[in-house]
Formats: structure tokens, C-alpha cells, sequence
């Protein structure tokens, strides 16, 4: 049978980016069920499958045999010229926060991480990595109600969320509350978890506009422990300074700025 790949100069490269993007739905398969999809040598795509998965970019259960991806392909959209910005106040915000710096930009399948940086001396780690997707509908966090007020058409219904009510226990979301949770979010552009996960972490985000159009949601996520501790009004401070500066406003900018620009 032909092999599907396209005529490239670096077919190697080539044939990386398609496999990534072959898992980057999340399902896991096997290295036969890559070589169906694709139509390539199952030879060439074990020596694929093992450089990937030695750079980071794919995971193998020992048991299954399957792949998936640790890492997405995607399109980072009206974020692309932020990128020394983005490195720079990523850099700032854990030198001075001493928490996970997160930059999310919209997805197909929801709100992924495509930057993060995070204290090396932290004792805990934050578990989500780039290419960690916070999908469209499901668990309502402060990254998920900033997606659905700033990058997502209005909702006919918003039912179908669900919250942690206190740390580790998890229930649904009644569909009045998730639409207030999300016309603040719309209002204030800046949302704050209140309760942890079941890792102990909970975060807080806000939303980036530039040009008059939201690029992406800049984030801190912070590990409090499964009893959670007050968050510090210094850590907010420091990430809505971060989230003016890259929207173009400086630091001096009226906290009405985030909400002042309309979504196409």
C-alpha cells in the first residue's frame, strides 16, 4: 500500500508533527493502530515513536503497548507576537510569586498550555504541562470560565458543568450558577478558583487582550494543599500587572481595562 505521507524535505519532521497530531486527540494507540492510520512502515514508526518518546512528546504504557501525547501542535494564533513578552512576564510572575505561570490559548478541543514556567525549588509540583487541555465543557475552573465568557460563542444552555464543592469532592454545577460564574467572568475578566482540586491546587487567571481581541488567559496556579490556605492579595496584584502589560496598558491602567473591549 502507498505510504499517505506528503512529499517533504525533512520527511522525519514531517512524519513527527502528523503522529502528534494523530494523538493529540488523547486517545492512546498502539504503535499498529498508527501505522493503519497513517499507511507508514510500522519499522519507521517505531524509531518515530521511540525518538519522540525520548524528546518528552509521547508517553508508552507498558502494559498496552499504546502511545499518547504529552505535547499538542497548536496554532498560537494573534498570541504569536507576544512571545518575548510572554517568556518575560512568565519569568517575572514566578521569580515574584513563587507560583506555576501558565499561558492558555483556544483550541479545537479547548484551552491548552502552550507556555509555562514554574519555581525550580517548588517541594510540590503543579501536574499540568504544556500541551494540558482544559476542555470547552466540563469542570468550570477559573481557566474554563474565562474560555467560555472570552473565547466562545454565548450559550444557548449552560448546563453540564460541574465544580468542586470542597476539596476533592466534586458535584454538578446548576446551570444559573455556572451562567453567573461566567457573566462575572465576562465583567470582570478575572477569575480565582475557590476551592483545590484533588491535587491541591487551585488557580487564578485573567484574560489578555490585544488589539481589542482576547489572545489567550494568563494563569498562576499554586499548590495550597488539600485544606487550601488564603490565597495572598500580592499574588493577584502581581498577575493582573503582568495581564495589563500584555494587553498594552502598563501598570497604571484602571481595573475596568480587561472588560472594556467587546468579543468578536
Amino acid at each position: 500500500m502507498k505510504s499517505s505521507a506528503p512529499s517533504s524535505g525533512a520527511p522525519a519532521l514531517t512524519r513527527g508533527i502528523a503522529v502528534l497530531r494523530l494523538l493529540g486527540d488523547g486517545r492512546a494507540r498502539t504503535l499498529e493502530e498508527i501505522a493503519r492510520a497513517t499507511r507508514w512502515p510500522k519499522s519507521s514508526l517505531l524509531r518515530l515513536c521511540r525518538d519522540l518518546t525520548a524528546l518528552g512528546l509521547l508517553a508508552r504504557d507498558r502494559a498496552s503497548r499504546a502511545y499518547s501525547a504529552r505535547a499538542r501542535i497548536v496554532p498560537l494564533h494573534a498570541g504569536g507576537e507576544l512571545s518575548s513578552e510572554l517568556d518575560a512576564a512568565l519569568d517575572r510572575l514566578v521569580e515574584t510569586t513563587s507560583r506555576t505561570a501558565e499561558w492558555y490559548v483556544p483550541s479545537e478541543a479547548g484551552m491548552v498550555i502552550v507556555r509555562r514556567a514554574e519555581p525550580q525549588a517548588a517541594e510540590v509540583r503543579v501536574i499540568a504541562r504544556v500541551g494540558f487541555v482544559r476542555a470547552w465543557r466540563g469542570e468550570l475552573d477559573a481557566v474554563a470560565a474565562l474560555a467560555a465568557a472570552w473565547f466562545r460563542p454565548p450559550e444557548r444552555s449552560t448546563a453540564g458543568y460541574w465544580t468542586y464543592l470542597r476539596p476533592g469532592v466534586r458535584g454538578s454545577l446548576p446551570a444559573r450558577s455556572a451562567a453567573g460564574k461566567i457573566a462575572s467572568a465576562r465583567e470582570t475578566g478575572f477569575v480565582a478558583d475557590e476551592v483545590v482540586n484533588p491535587h491541591g491546587v487551585r488557580r487564578q487567571a485573567g484574560v489578555v487582550i490585544r488589539a481589542g481581541r482576547p489572545v489567550g488567559v494568563l494563569a498562576l496556579a499554586e499548590h495550597v494543599g488539600p485544606r487550601g490556605r488564603a490565597s495572598d492579595p500580592a499574588v493577584r496584584v502581581a498577575l493582573e500587572n503582568e495581564i495589563r502589560k500584555l494587553s498594552g496598558a502598563g501598570e497604571s491602567a484602571p481595573a475596568g481595562f480587561l472588560v472594556q473591549e467587546k468579543r468578536s
